[in-house]
């Protein structure tokens, strides 16, 4: 950015499809190869500093990024939203032993028909473990990890509950002579997968009033069927910093076995206007 102008104050919208792009028949897409939405390569479509969105969309045309309901739901939340939310993994230890680390995540919000943030290996856009755990902000680790804006309701004298649904999965392959090998490799197994649940209950000026949450993989019933998460984030005065709230949530076992045990996701809240 040129000036004084904020990176915090912008959202990339960052599409991850080349193949529907068929400007100039095609031969864009063909030239910017698969890390691009067609036009424009993936590693040049953020802003350094601000917040991303990955979704899985070309540059323009019928399966484009300006007339998708993907962007839609990303700039009404970034524009009208009242609640930033960073999601960031910290206290990881990864068994390097010469092997190469990625991270997938999904968000989806209840009600809301698509997902709003898409960041895989399908789409040629894995989250590079190896730079987030040194803390280095690159074109496919941002840091954090996720920007996530919340819209409550119009109506803001009701209580809101909004649901999130974060889908990590993390996969390890080994890297020989700078040769990733997939003989010990099990092609869409991830070494540790897990979707984490979120229910945020906001007052009346829009402000966070408790965060409740729990491991999908530890959920008796169905996600639908849950009444109530079991797990409330500490939200006593004085844990904010920087007029955000910084909230550990533990992971599994299963998922410390992977990343380390004492690996956690750092979630911050903070008002957005």
């Amino acid at each position: 950015m040129v000036g004084s102008f904020p990176p915090s104050r912008i959202l990339s919208i960052v599409g991850t499809n080349s193949r529907d792009y068929s400007v100039a028949a095609g031969l864009s897409s063909a030239v910017m190869g698969v890390q691009s939405d067609g036009l424009v390569a993936i590693r040049n479509a953020y802003v350094y500093g601000g917040a991303r969105a990955y979704i899985h969309r070309s540059h323009s045309g019928r399966y484009g990024l300006v007339n998708s309901e993907e962007t839609y739901q990303n700039l009404s939340r970034f524009l009208f939203g009242g609640l930033r939310v960073e999601v960031a993994p910290h206290g990881v230890e990864l068994d390097r032993n010469d092997r190469i680390w990625q991270g997938e995540a999904r968000l989806a919000i209840r009600g809301v028909p698509a997902l709003i943030h898409e960041q895989t290996a399908d789409h040629y856009c894995p989250i590079d473990l190896n730079a987030t755990e040194k803390g280095i902000a690159g074109p496919l680790s941002p840091v954090p990890s996720m920007t996530i804006f919340l819209q409550p309701k119009n109506v803001r004298k009701c209580r809101y509950a909004l649901d999130l649904n974060l889908n990590l999965k993390i996969i390890s392959l080994k890297e020989t002579g700078g040769t990733l090998g997939f003989g010990g490799h099990l092609e869409q197994i991830a070494d540790w997968q897990d979707t984490l649940i979120v229910d945020v209950e906001v007052n009346d000026k829009g402000a966070a009033r408790s965060v409740i949450w729990e491991w999908n993989s530890t959920l008796a019933v169905r996600i639908a069927e849950q009444a109530e998460l079991p797990n409330q984030l500490d939200w006593a005065p004085g844990k904010s910093s920087d007029g955000q709230w910084q909230l550990p949530v533990p992971i599994v076992p299963m998922g410390q076995a992977v990343l380390g045990s004492h690996a956690r996701l750092q979630v911050s809240i903070g008002l957005w206007a």
